[in-house]
């Protein structure tokens, strides 16, 4: 990637950071609303946090192995090369590291596996189809319980990934990569906890998302005219004048 490209992108992470913060303060609503309306009491909830810290507590008992992740990793590439009509020559995957071999890549294939829950879509996918030829609605708990749990999973080994520097994140350039990974992940994971809780309709979801996201434009507008006019003061743009 071209040092100009590298710099547009850095200046269009910089531009996606009010997005963020707006999506923090969905999530904090959100969270907020569980213990203010009792939405953390009802099943959909109280299972998806039993789930969650079922994988928290297998994290500290038990050391997980990476194959898995690893597995689950390049499989995502993978299906992302052929959802963007490219080929696979080669899947790899071992202990420590995997690889994949293709012709073609960009910014989806990429980054999809680290914000793609890999297991997460897997487990609901199961559980549509069994449900499907095989009603189990009354166990509604093991839907929820077994969402946390991989969602658990894939935010574990995302967090472990990006802290090892993986080579992915720097073709896109690192501070970008990390942006487009944070902020889908934030936006997956809000949605989520919306739809879990029966307070939350998609209404109210975009509604609250689209105060936030103006919110934090209009500050961050705010401080660089702010920043801009301080900046361009007279007396700190001409040179000072020699006293005798």
């Amino acid at each position: 990637m071209s040092s100009l490209a590298k710099i547009f992108k850095f200046l269009l992470g910089l531009c996606a950071m009010p997005l963020i913060a707006a999506e923090v303060l969905l999530l904090k609503d959100i969270l907020e609303s569980y213990f203010r309306e009792g939405s953390w009491l009802t099943l959909p909830v109280g299972s998806f946090g039993a789930g969650l810290l079922l994988w928290t507590l297998a994290c500290f008992l038990w050391r997980i192995p990476n194959r898995p992740y690893i597995f689950a990793h390049e499989l995502t590439h993978a299906l992302a090369v052929y959802l963007h009509g490219g080929n696979v020559s080669r899947f790899r995957v071992g202990s420590r590291s995997g690889s994949v071999r293709c012709n073609r890549s960009n910014l989806w294939i990429v980054l999809s596996p680290y914000f793609v829950p890999f297991y997460m879509l897997l487990w609901l996918g199961l559980w549509t189809i069994v449900d499907f030829y095989w009603p189990i609605r009354s166990y509604q708990w093991l839907l929820y319980a077994g969402t946390g749990f991989t969602w658990g999973f894939h935010l574990f080994f995302t967090v472990e990934a990006v802290h090892r520097e993986q080579p992915d994140l720097h073709v896109e350039g690192w501070f970008f990569s990390l942006v487009v990974i944070v902020g889908l992940n934030l936006c997956i994971l809000a949605a989520l906890l919306g739809f879990l809780s029966p307070t939350w309709n998609v209404s109210r979801f975009l509604s609250r998302f689209g105060d936030h996201l103006h919110l934090c434009y209009r500050l961050c507008g705010q401080g660089f005219v702010a920043f801009s006019s301080w900046a361009t003061r007279p007396e700190l743009l001409s040179p000072h004048a020699d006293h005798p």
